[in-house]
């Protein structure tokens, strides 16, 4: 995905749920910040998808933007792309203070994205591979620091197995 494509999916995404704002989560919000991330070449071209979150909820709201825009509807035939509608208890996995630090998407007015180290310390938090790659690039690039990302991770309420989960993949990243 790039930067062109996300903002014509959450323009589209705003068109249809007009009385909300739409947050983007998951990988797909690092356009936001770094859109060369997303040129044929970077580390987002393979990505075809962004998670949504529209404010306030609505599952109806929710339920329609998927049946509009989700993965193997019409504008995913027809675009490349699409949206996962995601629940706001998404949201419980975020550092504290996330919400203020939100990135304005350029060009679209009524959405914002995860900022950077927020991104990075929940995919730190869910350790899959791939999420585990994009910290590593991150980092690699100078993105983000690994002490921003640790510092980031510190702020979310994990539980004891949690915990030793993330501090081996922040060893690992180190």
């Amino acid at each position: 995905m790039n930067l062109a494509a996300l903002q014509h999916l959450v323009n589209a995404a705003c068109a249809l749920a007009d009385d909300c704002r739409l947050v983007v989560i998951g990988s797909a919000s690092l356009l936001a910040s770094f859109p060369e991330m997303g040129r044929d070449d970077g580390p987002l071209a393979q990505t075809f998808d962004a998670d949504l979150c529209p404010e306030p909820f609505d599952e109806t709201t929710a339920i329609m933007l998927d049946q509009a825009l989700g993965e193997s509807k019409a504008f995913h035939l027809r675009h490349g792309y699409h949206a996962d509608i995601v629940r706001p208890t998404i949201f419980e996995t975020l550092p504290a203070g996330w919400q203020e630090r939100l990135v304005r998407v350029p060009g679209v007015e009524k959405a914002l994205a995860l900022d950077p180290l927020d991104l990075a310390a929940v995919k730190v938090l869910v350790g899959r591979p791939k999420d585990v790659n994009l910290v590593r690039l991150l980092l690699a690039e100078k993105r983000v620091t690994w002490q921003a990302v640790a510092d980031r991770v510190a702020q979310i309420e994990l539980d004891e197995r949690l915990l030793r989960k993330v501090s081996r993949t922040l060893d690992e990243l180190k």
